[in-house]
């Protein structure tokens, strides 16, 4: 669960339309109203990592305070359990295991923001709060959970998000075995499968 404190609140006296923080955010909470020619937050999308106002160059933005509850969570316990295993699986990763070093997210509450109707990372970023704090490694398992899933997200204009795979098991088989080849003192082989076997996933790869 992660408990938002804080939104965004816009100057637009000092505000010159640059977008920089439509373009940072996250979770898309952020927009260009064109008609109104202004800025607009969508509050419940925002999950407070702040970045907008860190991004602004002319300080437009400051953090207000939240009235009320403004929690954000993905309860997992009424969805399908097995749907949820198997997306994870495919990503080689256990339900249970957090995928965000610095919200403690886990791959499961991903899953379940997918099949809540999640489409894009900002809408599982919206959903679950990922992403508050660095947001890098944990963007990689957001677009393999939708790629496992089946979704396939277009591409935000603006956007600076992309996916670069950063773990072993996102190496394809055949170079697996020649890096292995190459660096056996590594035991890159080795530690790819005692990682599959840990989170209970099929190893066919061969040690």
């Amino acid at each position: 669960m992660i408990v938002r404190e804080y939104y965004p609140g816009i100057d637009y006296s000092l505000c010159k339309l640059c977008r920089k923080c439509e373009e940072i955010c996250p979770a898309a909470a952020i927009s260009l109203l064109k008609e109104d020619k202004r800025m607009a937050v969508d509050v419940k999308r925002c999950i407070d990592c702040q970045r907008c106002m860190d991004a602004c160059p002319e300080n437009a933005i400051t953090m207000l305070p939240r009235s009320g509850d403004y929690a954000l969570s993905v309860d997992v316990s009424e969805l399908d359990q097995e749907k949820i295993g198997e997306i994870c699986r495919k990503v080689g990763l256990a339900p249970g295991e957090a995928v965000c070093a610095c919200t403690f997210v886990t791959a499961q509450e991903l899953a379940g923001a997918v099949l809540m109707g999640a489409k894009t990372p900002e809408d599982v970023c919206a959903m679950t709060g990922v992403r508050r704090g660095c947001g890098i490694y944990c963007l990689v398992n957001i677009f393999k959970i939708l790629d496992a899933a089946g979704v396939r997200p277009e591409e935000r204009a603006g956007s600076h998000l992309y996916h670069h795979p950063l773990s072993s098991l996102d190496i394809p088989d055949d170079r697996l075995r020649e890096i292995d080849e190459e660096f056996p003192q590594y035991r890159l082989l080795e530690d790819v499968s005692m990682i599959r076997e840990t989170r209970g996933l099929e190893d066919d790869r061969g040690a």
